[in-house]
């Protein structure tokens, strides 16, 4: 797998640590070891007060299935019992408290009769509080149908969430709806459509208070990490935004299933794995960044070069330490062609008047200019016919004008390919080399001998394509592995004291289905300039297309006390 995703990079020319808050998440903890988590339960739902839950005892299966509760007492969860709204004659799941704690909805599978049976398909059920007394448990009939209705979660204004498994209608197997509470009355369920719904299953819906967010479960989005993984959408003026997958942190290759919001920003769930006949599955909890997963979903990145090279054939950029000028590359189609120009930055951001370097094409695959912070070089991966390519640098002589390239030493330039060279405020060097990222110190005058980033650097998977915040403290980078909602995703990470934190993807909005590459900050460090492309048997399917991206608001999130 590691080879062909490097010849594929190479035939293309291109080739957190919680001490800092550089993280998505907190760290995930088993919810109460032993007394609650026993290997047997899911879907645990928490009051307001935080002084009872309520959880599913699921038998290591799901043949049966009973709703329990546990109080806190003297700072300790009490041995669990049965809930006091559960019939233990019926398998019952799912159990949800509203926000102001005086209702709580689950799912089951008792019948509306006298006489019913275990057999008939899920429904919401509610119990309410009044006046400190609970009543009797009710079904919500003017939502429940003869099909399973699933996880119903409850925002203030009393609209319902919930799951359906239709084989009449929906987007896919299961599908999340919302029952709107008018005058009084549930309305007439509405499918949320796309983009929360897929062909796959969606469901385990968890509703804001104020409907401003929702963390659903799905297994059939490109950028999960096993099974069934969480997710979050936000409502954006009414519209649902595109997913955002809550991350390494959360994920695993399990399913993970069931989320409640207590507190704000502490998230329950439940994960599950099958081991033989027997379902393990356990109540987790983490403190999640929801200010950051919000600047994720709301980012809209533009295209850069429309004006300028209006076919689409170019590819990345870089800047001039005045900002002056942009520096990218223009190629074939299966790049077998690439040669780099020089463009003037307008007042208004806007480029303008391509000029090709040709003291720069010493070759005919020249690509990935960078220039150094104080102007004075140039480096550039460059290839020879039949050869791979190597890094050289270009220096200005005392007029100001580019000089031809020169191959980098040998400790840099080895037998296997060097290409995407970033450099530091301190000339310090950033690489790609067979699928993984080096770093060489400069000192003296020349570059010391590379080191694999290891904080960076996976065993199964390509990194590659690094890019430095102009003061240091940021780094984006390509990578294939576990999570990227395409072929290549951009990932995020940020400088510490003990090196680079645990990369983050950087999300739906900028990271697609097809490759998103040759990332790039702003002199300013605000904005992010990547390249979008779509590769088939290592030729380019339409337009590459330069976008650049505003980054200040996702990089002060992370800098949030979690």
């Amino acid at each position: 797998m590691r080879k062909i995703t490097k010849l594929i990079l190479l035939t293309s020319c291109i080739f957190f640590d919680s001490a800092v808050n550089a993280q998505v998440n907190s760290e995930v903890k088993i919810f109460a070891p032993e007394i609650i988590s026993n290997n047997k339960v899911f879907g645990l739902t928490i009051s307001p007060d935080g002084n009872h839950v309520y959880f599913v005892n699921s038998s290591g299966g799901r043949k049966k299935l009973q709703i329990m509760q546990s109080e806190m007492i003297n700072g300790k969860w009490q041995t669990p019992k049965a809930a006091f709204f559960s019939d233990q004659k019926f398998r019952e799941i799912d159990p949800v408290i509203s926000s102001d704690g005086n209702s709580i909805l689950y799912n089951s599978r008792k019948s509306f009769h006298k006489n019913g049976n275990d057999d008939k398909d899920l429904d919401i059920w509610m119990v309410k509080r009044n006046n400190g007394r609970w009543g009797k448990p009710f079904p919500l009939t003017a939502i429940n149908s003869d099909e399973n209705e699933t996880y119903a979660t409850m925002a203030a204004n009393g609209n319902i969430y919930f799951g359906l498994r239709s084989n009449k209608k929906g987007y896919g197997g299961n599908d999340i709806y919302v029952s709107r509470l008018i005058n009084g009355k549930y309305q007439k369920p509405e499918n949320l459509g796309y983009p929360i719904n897929s062909k796959s299953d969606e469901g385990n819906s968890y509703i804001a208070t104020d409907e401003s967010y929702m963390i659903f479960s799905s297994d059939g989005n490109t950028s999960g990490f096993g099974q069934a993984d969480l997710y979050i959408s936000f409502n954006q003026n009414g519209t649902w935004s595109v997913p955002v997958n809550l991350g390494a942190e959360i994920n695993s290759d399990q399913n993970d299933f069931c989320p409640f919001i207590f507190n704000d920003a502490t998230l329950l769930f439940a994960r599950s794995q099958k081991t033989g006949d027997i379902l393990v599955e356990n109540i987790y909890s983490a403190t999640i960044n929801l200010p950051f997963l919000k600047a994720l979903a709301s980012v809209q990145p533009k295209v850069v070069f429309d004006n300028a090279f209006s076919d689409g054939d170019v590819y990345g950029i870089t800047f001039s330490p005045d900002g002056s000028y942009a520096y990218t590359t223009r190629s074939s189609t299966d790049r077998s062609i690439c040669e780099t120009y020089r463009l003037d930055i307008g007042s208004d951001g806007s480029f303008s008047n391509p000029l090709k370097m040709n003291i720069w094409q010493i070759t005919s695959n020249v690509a990935n200019p960078v220039i150094s912070h104080d102007g004075t070089f140039a480096l550039l991966r460059i290839s020879e016919t039949g050869k791979d390519p190597d890094l050289y640098i270009s220096k200005k002589d005392v007029q100001g004008n580019w000089q031809k390239p020169v191959l980098l030493p040998e400790n840099i330039n080895t037998a296997i390919d060097q290409y995407y060279p970033e450099l530091t405020a301190d000339n310090h060097l950033y690489y790609s080399s067979n699928g993984d990222v080096y770093y060489a110190e400069y000192k003296d005058g020349q570059w010391k001998n590379p080191i694999a980033v290891s904080e960076l650097n996976t065993s199964n998977f390509s990194e590659s394509n690094v890019a430095v915040s102009r003061d240091g403290k940021w780094l984006v980078f390509l990578s294939n592995r576990t999570g990227v909602y395409g072929a290549y995703d951009l990932f995020l990470s940020r400088k510490t004291e003990a090196g680079w934190s645990k990369p983050i993807n950087l999300g739906p909005k900028i990271n697609t289905n097809a490759m998103e590459y040759q990332p790039r900050f702003s002199l300013d460090n605000k904005t992010l300039y990547f390249t979008r492309s779509v590769f088939t048997e290592g030729k380019r399917q339409g337009r590459d297309e330069v976008l650049q991206v505003e980054v200040g608001k996702i990089l002060d999130t992370l800098l949030i006390p979690m």
